[in-house]
Order: C-alpha cells, then structure tokens, then sequence
C-alpha cells in the first residue's frame, strides 16, 4: 500500500474483490487540491505537473518492464495520436530518482498517482478484466493521471450530468451506507470501500475556477468511468455489472466505456504543459478573458403614488366644489332661456 500519496485509478472496478488492492491514501494537502485536474500554477504549492515536459517513468523491476513496456508506448500513442503536442508534454524512460514508478500486478485494477510526485508511483494489472475492458485504454487512463488529471465524474457538477447509483457497488451494504459509505471520503478512503474513486471531490477556494481549465463536463473524457464500474454482479451473464454510473435521463442505462482521450482531455493537457514558444491556451488568463457572467435584471420598486402635500386636499375640494356649482348655474341659465323662448312664441 502506498501510504501518504494520491493513487486513483480502475481499482479493481469491473472485478471487485474487498482486499484485492489497497485504498488510495489521501493526504490533507492533496485533498486540498482536488479537482479534475491538477492546479498548473507554481505558486499553489502541492501536487505538480511534470517539469521540463517530460513526465519521466521507469519499471520497478525487469518483469513489469516484460510485461508492460510496450503497453505504456501504446498508451500514450492514444494521446498523441489524439492531438497531444509532444513539444508540450512527452513521456521518455529514465532512471532518475524521481521517474514515475511502474509496477504490474497479477490482479485486476490499477492506481496512479497524480502529477509528477512526489514519489509517483504506478500499479497496474495485466489483464483487461476491469476498468474498460481494454488494456491499452487503462493504460492511457493511468497516463492521464500521472499528467494531472482527477477523474471527471469526480467534479462537484457531476451530479448534474450523471446519477451515482451507489447502492449498486458490490462491496454496499445498509450499515456502511450509514457509516459514510457513498459520500464520506475520509471513511471510504479509511475503510478501503470501492468509493473513494466515485465520491465527489472536495474543492477549496484555492483552485483554480472551472473555466480556467475546461469547459462544460466532459461525458466523452478518458477520465470518466464506464457505468458498471465497481458494480455488483448481475444474472444476466459473465461479466454483467449493474449500473452504478447512470444517465440523467435514464439512471439505470450504463455510462458508455471511453476508450480514447477526449478533445477537451487533449485541449486541458497542451494547456497546462505548454510553452510561450508553443502555447495553447494561457490557462491562467482564461477566465479573467471571459465576459461576466450575465446578471439578471434588478427588480425595480413599485412605483410611488405622489403624495399630497398640506393643503391639497382642501384645493381640491374647493375645485369639486366651484365645478359643480358652475354645472348648476349652466343648468339654471339653460332653464331661463327656455323660459324666455316660451314666452317669445306666446307672445
């Protein structure tokens, strides 16, 4: 188990097994740091991006270098072969003291650390019993993390995209629910439950804001789960899952399996490792470049009846009086001079 570090990954999600694989260990400073991806700002302090772009790797031994060198190379070809610049970010082999760590297990699931250290450390499982299904889509999931990025149904907005059905993972029970179990991440993480990694993220004041580093949630993201992840086991064949990464529109339908990077999973990594020679987005301008967000207009008072200065009333009762009395001397002097016209014709 490695202890202190911020391991994420497919942890045995297709084929959960309680035990199979240690929890990720969180630390307060990384859980500080949260968020889909890591903060690129050099003054935030905590986890980093790979510097001299090169995220830098080597094997544990000569049996996980067997196993899964090629693998890493076929990994990180779907990043590039998607539209990752290598004058940004590139990975090469080395046996520097603060290269990525690479391990295979025997068992399936997978965790990462996330960023460049410290002490970066990779376990992955050589099989594709878990995760999407595919070796090589792990593997470039895996990658991703070791770029910076937190997985994307991870985000605080997630529940506005995707509906989390927890009680379907298989290692769910009514106690644990009680105990924590679907949205406690200190509990997940300190009872090992298939959780962690499904939990929203807490997000300090500190990070950055959404639109520095992305646009809306990314439902095509290589950083987003597949719907059975974790799930527990169904009749309906080897392998069924139910769902625990569900649709809006229908919870119960499985969140599709993304096997490549995405064009915003592209567009986030050349942002956060690109270079004044070579940039592609000014990360940390991109929201102070944004027009205000729209205000809806204030409500304005109701308008004020005038209100009557001393004296008024008493004018006004005066003007209602000098018109009916003038309304009446018109109706006399019409009555006089129908009067006078009788008498003319009499006459």
């Amino acid at each position: 188990m490695y202890q202190n570090l911020c391991l994420f990954g497919f942890a045995a999600l297709f084929s959960f097994t309680p035990g199979t694989l240690a929890a990720p260990a969180l630390s307060n400073k990384d859980l500080d740091k949260r968020w889909f991806t890591i903060n690129p700002n050099p003054e935030a302090g905590g986890t980093r991006p790979w510097p001299g772009h090169k995220l830098k790797y080597k094997f544990k031994d000569e049996n996980s270098k067997s196993k899964l060198g090629d693998l890493v190379k076929e990994g990180w070809k779907l990043w590039t072969d998607n539209g990752i610049d290598k004058a940004n970010i590139d990975i090469i082999e080395s046996s520097d003291n603060d290269a990525l760590v690479i391990e295979v297990s025997n068992e399936p699931g997978a965790t990462t650390t996330v960023g460049s250290g410290p002490l970066p450390r990779m376990k992955f499982g050589d099989n594709d019993k878990y995760g999407l299904l595919d070796k090589t889509a792990n593997m470039a999931h895996e990658l991703g993390h070791s770029l910076g990025f937190y997985h994307e149904h991870q985000r605080d907005d997630r529940d506005d995209h995707v509906v989390f059905n927890c009680k379907n993972l298989a290692d769910w029970s009514e106690q644990k629910e009680k105990d924590g179990f679907c949205d406690n991440l200190q509990a997940a993480k300190g009872n090992g439950w298939s959780s962690l990694d499904l939990i929203i993220l807490p997000r300090s004041e500190q990070n950055p804001p959404i639109c520095e580093l992305g646009d809306a949630y990314d439902e095509d993201s290589i950083m987003h789960y597949p719907g059975g992840a974790g799930g527990a086991k169904t009749k309906f064949g080897v392998g069924s899952r139910k769902t625990v990464l569900g649709y809006k529109d229908k919870p119960d339908e499985s969140f599709k399996k993304n096997k490549k990077p995405s064009s915003a999973d592209i567009d986030r990594a050349n942002a956060m490792y690109s270079t004044p020679e070579n940039e592609k987005r000014d990360i940390t301008k991109a929201c102070n470049d944004q027009p205000p967000a729209e205000q809806p207009p204030a409500e304005q008072p109701p308008a004020e009846e005038p209100v009557p200065e001393e004296g008024d009333e008493d004018d006004q009762e005066d003007a209602e009086e000098d018109a009916e009395d003038a309304e009446e001397d018109a109706e006399e002097d019409a009555e006089e001079a129908e009067e006078e016209a009788e008498d003319e014709e009499d006459d």
